[in-house]
């Protein structure tokens, strides 16, 4: 019994952490789409949006891991 509540438990972890890795690679994406097709319609030269929100969405993503991490121990 004890051997089920340890697989469980295992398939809890790496559910929680993967589906927290695929939600941080979405938020960059997101950043770095939206920021190269601002500098698309501005038709700007040097890629000033796709680099900030670039930056922005990582900075954001791991803000958001911390918080997730932190409220999973918690539980």
């Amino acid at each position: 019994m004890k051997e089920k509540k340890d697989k469980q438990s295992q398939l809890k972890f790496y559910a929680i952490y993967s589906s927290l890795a695929i939600q941080m690679a979405v938020i960059v994406v997101a950043g770095a789409f939206g920021g190269r097709e601002l500098d698309k319609w501005l038709q700007w030269h040097f890629p000033v949006f796709t680099v900030v929100l670039t930056i922005l969405g990582i900075v954001l993503s791991i803000l958001y891991a911390i918080r997730e991490i932190f409220k999973h121990q918690k539980k």
